[in-house]
């Protein structure tokens, strides 16, 4: 109640910028700061808990080579559920157990809508990494062990973390349904939008969330490339610099020049 009586001070006429520009829109208990941290921190529970379930075992398996459609099977399932509809189920179970209508419902819907395509691309992942280093370890008498941590795992990361970005940055677009069902976030700014009429609210707490989601997205591409291994990012730009060294261009030889001249290249073409 607190939360609609603080937005219903905002009159309809207000313009975006106005609204932005209002420093009562960013302070207080009940600002955009506050509103701000409170999805993050509920969303960085969420990838973190997600990631501590979904990662180990999937590594785990695709090392194993166990388990390909049994994870499939379960994967699909777990696309297949509706967060909004997790998550209302949950309210009324919650609130008999005695543990309120947030953050827990919110919370388990959004794990569940996390963990299947952090499982995908970990276990594609090391599937796909390539077979002669994972045997050339094991020949070197590496433990199995060894050869997840120090060879599938860095080979696989720049997959895994894709998988890791794209699940966080669907967290956080997601995360404001909690509004809908009584709690905060930044997603109350679009409720109170919507059941006030106010265009402003509606669009100015659309364009917060959708610049949480961005940012997100930015920041695990940096982590990506920050927990990149060295030697696999100096492999793949010797292998570029190869790459251009050999792109040279070529001409046919011109009437009368002798195939076996030294200007000759091979199958009767000149280097330039």
């Amino acid at each position: 109640m607190t939360a609609i009586l603080a937005q219903r001070a905002v009159p309809r006429d207000t313009t975006l910028w106005e609204w932005f520009s209002d420093p009562m829109t960013w302070g207080g208990s009940d600002g955009i700061l506050a509103n701000l941290g409170d999805t993050v921190l509920l969303c960085v529970a969420v990838i973190l808990f997600a990631m501590l379930v979904a990662v180990p075992p999937a590594a785990f398996l695709a090392h194993k080579g166990w388990g390909e459609v049994t994870s499939a099977w379960v994967v699909n399932i777990g696309r297949a559920l509706p967060t909004f509809a997790v998550a209302a189920f949950l309210v009324p179970v919650s609130l008999r157990a005695g543990y309120g209508a947030e953050p827990w419902p919110i919370f388990i819907a959004l794990v569940l809508l996390t963990i299947p395509p952090m499982y995908l691309s970990t276990y594609v992942a090391i599937s796909q990494v390539d077979k002669a280093a994972v045997n050339a370890a094991r020949a070197m008498g590496f433990s199995e062990r060894a050869v997840l941590t120090t060879v599938e795992l860095p080979l696989a990361s720049t997959v895994i973390f894709t998988g890791l970005r794209v699940a966080a940055v669907q967290v956080v677009a997601t995360e404001p349904i909690r509004a809908f069902l009584g709690g905060d976030g930044l997603g109350r700014y679009v409720r109170d939008g919507i059941g006030q009429n106010n265009a402003t609210l509606t669009v100015g707490g659309t364009i917060l969330i959708a610049a949480l989601a961005g940012t997100t997205g930015l920041v695990f591409s940096a982590i990506e490339r920050l927990v990149k291994p060295y030697g696999v990012r100096r492999l793949r730009s010797d292998r570029s610099t190869r790459t251009g060294d050999t792109d040279e261009q070529v001409e046919p030889l011109e009437d009368g020049e002798p195939a076996g001249s030294d200007a000759a290249g091979v199958g009767g073409l000149r280097q330039r």
